[in-house]
C-alpha cells in the first residue's frame, strides 16, 4: 500500500479533531499530550459494536476526540450528526493536509456560502486540493436558503464523495458514474454522486444501512463517519505518531515484538491492549495474533494500545534437511539439503524441539538427525526461527507371546523364556476388531504381541499381530458343552454355524454384571441369544442379550413386529405382545406413538424372545421452576406450560461447554436440556439464554453484543428458527444488524432467535423496590403493562442514555424486551 508523502505531515499528538454536533471549536491538545484516554474504550459512553473498532483506532491515532463532560469524563456521542464543515475538517486531517491551513488568513466567500469562522480556512484548502468542487458547493449553498452550508448535516452520499476525493480515487468514480447502483434505493442517489457511491462500494469503504438499502439522503452520524475514514486507511495510508506496521517475531502475555524497517522493537502488553483483525469489526484475543504475520500497532511510551492483524500469511519458509554439524559459539549449523551442504544461522531465541514436542538445546542435536527448519523470509539474511528434530532415541520394538500384565509391568514369552517390561503412562493397545482396547483385553497364551519401547525402554504401544476379532451380534445358542467349554452357535444373518471355545480369559456379561465361564454354563442353553466376539475359534467376549438398541425402521402392527437397525448396522425383527412403552413427553403412549427414525432401546423378556419394554431416546427442554438441593428434586415447566417434578439423584449436570455443575446452578428460570432413555434421565445440560444486539450475521453464524457489553459468536450449523412478531422463518436472512434478540439452543441443538418487536406504551411509574417499570394498559385485557429493569437495560432519549428517573407520567415509550424483561426502552 503506498504512503502518500505529500499528505503525510499529520502529527497525532498535535492534530486532533472533535467531530462536534454543532459549531463548536476544534480541540488541539498540547504536543506532549496523547490524543485519547488509553482504556479499553477511549470514551465513557456506549459506542455501537460495529463502530467500536473504528472509533477507538481513530482516537488512538489522534484523528478524533470527544466531548469533555462536567464530571471530567470524555464522551464520543456516536449518534450525533456531523455537519458538512466538520466532515471537511476531518477529511483534511485524515489526508494529511491540515498543515496547509492558515488559521489567521482572511477568507471571503459569497454571501450565500455561509461557513463558521473556524472552518473557513479549512474549506479553502479543500477547494484548492480538489476535495470539494467550488462551483458545486456554491450552487448547493445558493439552493438552500434555510440553513448555512457549513452547519448543514452531511448526508451519506455527500460524505461518500468527499471521502473518495480525499483518497484520490476520483478517476475510479468517473469510470463508474454510468454504472447502475446495486442498492434497491439506487434511484434516490443524486446522479452526480452515483460514481462516488459505486467507487466507495467497490473499495469496501461504505456499506448500506441494510443489505439492499443505501439511504443516500440520510445524515451521517459520528460513529458512521469514523467508520468510513477508518476503512479508507487501507486505501490511503498516512503515517500517524506512534503507529507502526511490521511482522510479529515474538509474543508473550506481557509483550509483543515487531520487525519493521530492518529492526526489531518490543512493546508491552496489558489487559487494556486491544486486538482486532483488519477484515473484521469484532475484537479478538491476543492469542489470535500469529507469529510472523503482518500487523499494524499503535503505541504510546512503549506500550501497545491497539494491535490489528493484517492477514494470516506467515512470512516463513520450511526446509527439510539432515544435520551435519553445529557451531553453538557463533550460532550457525550446516545441514544437507538435496545432497548440498547449506549454512543456517540462528539467534538465541530459536525454538528447538523434537517431534514429540520436547524442548531441546542446539547442543542436543546429533549428526544425521532429520530436521524440519523454519526460516523467516522478511530479513535480508533469512534467520532460523524454529527447528523440529526427528525423535533421537534408542526406541525399538520387541515381539513375544503375551503372558500377563499388572503392577505397571507387561510379561511376555520369547522362545519360552519369560521377560518383562515397564509400561509407560498412557500406553496404547491395538487389537484389530476391538474399539479402544485395554491391557485387560489381551489373551494369555494366544496373543502374539509387538511392543514399541521409548528411550527409557518403557512400553508405549502394544499391538496384537495374530488376532482379528469378528463379531456376531445376535447369535443363537445351539449347544454348549461345559466339559469342553465348546459353544455351538448360529449366525442369523448368514445361517452359518460356528463351533467356538471359551477359556478363562473370555469376558462374559450377564445383564450388566461380569460372570465366570462356569457361572455362564447354566445360561448357555438352546435358543439363548448372545453377542459374541471371537478370534480364530476362541471366544474373546460374550454378552447375554437382554436389550437391543438401534433405530426404528418400521412397525408391523398386524404381525406385531418391530424392525430395528442396530448400531452395528444389522437389522433385527423383535416380536411384541403388550410391551411397556416409555416415550419422553408422552403421558399415555401407544404403539402408534412410535415413529420411524426413533432411537430406542428394547428390553427383552426373560426368554429373550419378545419386547418387554420399549424405551424411546429423546431430549426434552424445560424451564426450571424450583430446585431442592437437599432432595435433588426439581420442579420444571415443559413447552406446554405443564409442570412436573424430576429427580436428579446421581444425574450429571453440566453447562453448554461440558463443565460439571451442581444442582444449586438450577435457579428459577434456567433453561435445561434433559436427555431421556424411556423414563430414565441420563444427564442435564444448562442452556445459556443470551440477550443483546446483532453485530453481524451470515448464513453460518451471528455475532451478538450482549447486554453486558461482551461480544459472542453463535453458530447456526444445526439450523436456525427466527421468530419475529407473528412470523417464523428458518433462515438467517431475516435477521439484521442492530436487531435486539434473544437467542438459545433448543433440545435438538437448533438455534432459536427471537427478534424483539418494539411495544409502544405510555409510561406510568417506576417501582424502584422491585425494579419494575409500569405503563398504562392499552386495553382492559392488557397484562403486559410492566417490564423488569436491570443494570443492563438501555434507556434512550434522542439517542442519548438517560436514567429511568427521567421518565415522566404520560411519556410515550417503546419497550424492546422478552418475557417482560426490558432490554432497551426508547422515549419518543
Amino acid at each position: 500500500m503506498p504512503t502518500h508523502s505529500s499528505r503525510s505531515k499529520l502529527i497525532a499528538g498535535v492534530l486532533a479533531f472533535s467531530l462536534l454536533a454543532g459549531g463548536a471549536s476544534i480541540a488541539v491538545p498540547a504536543p506532549s499530550a496523547f490524543a485519547a484516554v488509553v482504556t479499553n474504550s477511549p470514551f465513557a459512553d456506549t459506542i455501537p459494536a460495529w463502530a467500536q473498532k473504528h472509533v477507538t483506532k481513530l482516537a488512538l491515532q489522534g484523528i478524533i476526540n470527544g466531548y469533555k463532560t462536567s464530571s471530567g469524563k470524555t464522551e464520543f456521542r456516536p449518534l450525533n450528526s456531523v455537519s458538512q464543515e466538520e466532515a471537511v475538517v476531518m477529511a483534511l486531517r485524515f489526508a494529511g493536509l491540515a498543515d496547509e491551513v492558515k488559521p489567521d488568513d482572511i477568507v471571503a466567500y459569497p454571501a450565500s456560502f455561509k461557513v463558521s469562522n473556524f472552518a473557513k480556512p479549512y474549506i479553502i484548502v479543500a477547494f484548492k486540493n480538489g476535495l470539494l468542487d467550488q462551483n458545486d458547493e456554491y450552487a448547493i449553498a445558493s439552493a438552500n436558503t434555510k440553513q448555512a452550508w457549513g452547519t448543514t448535516p452531511a448526508t451519506r452520499e455527500w460524505v461518500t464523495k468527499l471521502l473518495v476525493k480525499a483518497i484520490e480515487k476520483k478517476d475510479l468514480a468517473d469510470d463508474l458514474s454510468k454504472t447502475a447502483s446495486t442498492f434497491a434505493d439506487g434511484n434516490q442517489i443524486t446522479p452526480k454522486y452515483l460514481g462516488y457511491v459505486n467507487a466507495a462500494v467497490s473499495l469496501d469503504l461504505v456499506k448500506g444501512v441494510s443489505a439492499t438499502k443505501f439511504d443516500p439522503k440520510a445524515p451521517v452520524n459520528r460513529a458512521s463517519l469514523a467508520t468510513l475514514f477508518s476503512r479508507a486507511e487501507k486505501q490511503y495510508e498516512v503515517p500517524y505518531a506512534g503507529q507502526v506496521s511490521g511482522i510479529v517475531t515474538a509474543q508473550t502475555a506481557t509483550s509483543i515484538t515487531l520487525y519493521s524497517e530492518g529492526k526489531e522493537t518490543s512493546y508491552t502488553l496489558d489487559s487494556k491492549s486491544l486486538f482486532y483483525k483488519a477484515d473484521s469489526d469484532n475484537p479478538i484475543a491476543a492469542g489470535d495474533i500469529k507469529l510472523y504475520t503482518d500487523v499494524t500497532l499503535i503505541s504510546n511510551s512503549g506500550k501497545a494500545l491497539y494491535v490489528e492483524a493484517q492477514g494470516t500469511e506467515q512470512h516463513v519458509k520450511t526446509t527439510t534437511a539432515k544435520l551435519d554439524r553445529v557451531n553453538t559459539t557463533d550460532r550457525y549449523f550446516y545441514a544437507w539439503v538435496n545432497d548440498e551442504p547449506v549454512k543456517f544461522t540462528y539467534s538465541s531465541a530459536v525454538s528447538v524441539k523434537d517431534s514429540t514436542g520436547k524442548t531441546l538445546q542446539m547442543s542436543d542435536l546429533k549428526r544425521d538427525t532429520n530436521l524440519t527448519i523454519v526460516q523467516d523470509t522478511f530479513r535480508s539474511a533469512p534467520q532460523v526461527v524454529s527447528i523440529t528434530a526427528e525423535v533421537q532415541t534408542g526406541a525399538n520394538t520387541v515381539t513375544g507371546q503375551f503372558y500377563s500384565a499388572g503392577s505397571g509391568l507387561i510379561n511376555y514369552l520369547v522362545d519360552g523364556t519369560l521377560q518383562s517390561k515397564f509400561l509407560a503412562d498412557n500406553a496404547v493397545v491395538i487389537i484389530n476388531g476391538i474399539e479402544e482396547p485395554t491391557v485387560s483385553d489381551l489373551l494369555k497364551g494366544i496373543d502374539n504381541i509387538k511392543l514399541t519401547l521409548n528411550d527409557e525402554q518403557k512400553v508405549t504401544r502394544i499391538e496384537v499381530v495374530n488376532r482379528n476379532v469378528s463379531t456376531i451380534d445376535s447369535a443363537t445358542v445351539v449347544n454348549y458343552s461345559g466339559d469342553n467349554k465348546l459353544l455351538t452357535v448360529v449366525d442369523p444373518a448368514t445361517t452359518n454355524a460356528s463351533a467356538l471355545f471359551l477359556n478363562d480369559s473370555t469376558k462374559i456379561d450377564y445383564n450388566g454384571s461380569s460372570i465366570t465361564v462356569s457361572q455362564a454354563r447354566a445360561y448357555l442353553v438352546a435358543n439363548r441369544k448372545v453377542k459374541i466376539t471371537y478370534s480364530g475359534n476362541v471366544v474373546v467376549s460374550l454378552s447375554f442379550i437382554y436389550k437391543q438398541t438401534g433405530t426404528l425402521v418400521s412397525v408391523n402392527t398386524n404381525d406385531k413386529l418391530l424392525s430395528v437397525k442396530l448400531d452395528s448396522g444389522e437389522k433385527v425383527s423383535i416380536p411384541y405382545t403388550a410391551p411397556l412403552l416409555q416415550i419422553p413427553g408422552v403421558s399415555v403412549p401407544t404403539i402408534g406413538s412410535l415413529q420411524a427414525g426413533d432411537t430406542l432401546t428394547v428390553l427383552l423378556d426373560s426368554n429373550q424372545e419378545k419386547a418387554a419394554t420399549i424405551q424411546v431416546h429423546k431430549t426434552l427442554q424445560y424451564q426450571v421452576v424450583s430446585a431442592n438441593t437437599s432432595t435433588k428434586l426439581v420442579t420444571v415447566k415443559a413447552a406446554d406450560n405443564s409442570q412436573r417434578e424430576i429427580s436428579l439423584t446421581n444425574v450429571p449436570i453440566t453447562d453448554e461447554n461440558g463443565s460439571a455443575l451442581t444442582i444449586s446452578a438450577l435457579t428459577s428460570g434456567t433453561i435445561i436440556n434433559v436427555p431421556y432413555i424411556g423414563s430414565n434421565i441420563q444427564s442435564v445440560k444448562i442452556i445459556t439464554m443470551k440477550y443483546g444486539t446483532v453485530s453481524s450475521v451470515s448464513s453460518s453464524s451471528l455475532s451478538v453484543t450482549e447486554t453486558n457489553g461482551s461480544t459472542s459468536t453463535v453458530s447456526l450449523s444445526k439450523g436456525v428458527k427466527v421468530i419475529k412478531g407473528t412470523q417464523t422463518t428458518s433462515t438467517s436472512s431475516s435477521i439484521a444488524s442492530g436487531d435486539i434478540i434473544q437467542v438459545y439452543k433448543d433440545e435438538n441443538e437448533q438455534t432459536i432467535v427471537t427478534v424483539a418487536v418494539g411495544d409502544k406504551r405510555t409510561y406510568w411509574k417506576y417501582d424502584a423496590a422491585n425494579a419494575t417499570l409500569w405503563t398504562y394498559k392499552n386495553t382492559s385485557e392488557d397484562n403486559s403493562n410492566f417490564a423488569y429493569i436491570s443494570s443492563d437495560t438501555k434507556i434512550l432519549y434522542n439517542n442519548a442514555s438517560i436514567q429511568v428517573s427521567a421518565l415522566k407520567d404520560g411519556d410515550s415509550i417503546t419497550v424492546y424486551g422478552f418475557n417482560n424483561k426490558a432490554i432497551k426502552i426508547v422515549k419518543s
